[in-house]
């Protein structure tokens, strides 16, 4: 069997928000003009260390610095996680609906001709199919997930601002939750 992934399940990946926005300006230019609906849902995946465990240290932020203080790559099974979630957000959206990796644990859905409702349902669907055990390399991992969305134009009328957006609405989710917990 080809290790080649199906290129209906491969998702490309953008290393910073500046590039997701220049990606996303030709849905955007199209909102505008036809007053279409438009939202993003920003996913932070990060590598568990067991299943309703606690997030690896400091993930995604300290964990990259700390691989790049130290001169080193990722780890083969990070990528490999990583490249799982983003198959299975890819084959959990519509298929109009745009996946990206934006560097190395976060994920951008464009969902197309949706609003903050839509998203919301999407968000929920995502929550749960995400949240499953993935087999990676010789083992099974799990990953933490965040999740915020914006829509458009409230959240912003650039690709950028409305990446931004929705990582403010998963910071604040996040900061909701803690004050929960």
């Amino acid at each position: 069997m080809s290790s080649r992934q199906p290129s209906s399940l491969w998702v490309p990946r953008v290393d910073s928000l500046t590039e997701f926005g220049l990606l996303i300006s030709r849905q955007l230019t199209q909102c505008r003009r036809y007053g279409g609906h438009l939202a993003v849902l920003w996913l932070e995946a990060c590598p568990l260390e067991h299943e309703g465990g606690r997030r690896e240290q400091g993930c995604p932020e300290a964990a990259a610095a700390a691989a790049a203080a130290a001169g080193t790559a990722r780890a083969p099974d990070a990528n490999e996680l990583m490249n799982a979630v983003g198959r299975r957000v890819r084959g959990r959206v519509r298929g109009t609906d745009m996946v990206l990796q934006v560097g190395e644990n976060s994920f951008a859905v464009l969902l197309l001709d949706a609003g903050g409702f839509e998203a919301g349902l999407v968000q929920q669907r995502l929550m749960h199919a995400l949240n499953g055990p993935y087999g990676v390399g010789d083992g099974v991992q799990h990953v933490g997930l965040q999740m915020g969305t914006a829509v458009f134009p409230d959240g912003g009328v650039r690709g950028a601002d409305l990446a931004e957006s929705a990582r403010g609405d998963l910071r604040k989710r996040m900061s909701r939750a803690a004050a929960n917990t």
